[in-house]
């Protein structure tokens, strides 16, 4: 993906919306089979953090979710699992330096993201299975 685009133009061309923990989304894919008690099988959403909102809300998910880097800044995904334990992962196209192209949250563990370059936008894509739902969510005390 072009590094130079602007955040306007990716919200425009994605059709982006603002997301309610910062940056902006769009749900790409909601699976039409359920399982679970009536839960979607998966979804998926386009998130991108920009320079005016470079970071998340802590937040946990009932289900796991696998985040995918297309562009822009790479990113820290903090997890903070059930048992106190933390993990950091590097989520961008810099595999010879400890990044990686996906990176999978856990269902149940707080999470965190920021760009590692807060001056730019970073687009990712998050699936999520089973898909994710409103009940599942959960925000942290900052």
């Amino acid at each position: 993906m072009d590094p130079n685009l602007t955040v306007d133009q990716i919200v425009t061309k994605l059709e982006l919306i603002p997301h309610f923990e910062g940056g902006y989304f769009r749900e790409t894919f909601r699976d039409s089979m359920v399982v679970d008690g009536g839960r979607t099988l998966v979804s998926y959403i386009y998130y991108m953090l920009t320079p005016e909102s470079p970071n998340t809300c802590i937040v946990r998910n009932r289900s796991p979710h696998m985040h995918v880097w297309h562009g822009g800044s790479s990113q820290t995904h903090i997890f903070i699992h059930p048992d106190g334990r933390k993990e950091s992962h590097q989520l961008g196209p810099d595999i010879l330096n400890g990044e990686l192209p996906q990176v999978l949250a856990p269902g149940g563990v707080w999470k965190f993201s920021i760009n590692n370059d807060p001056s730019t936008w970073g687009l990712i894509t998050e699936a999520v299975c089973p898909g994710w739902e409103e009940r599942d969510f959960e925000y942290g005390e900052s």
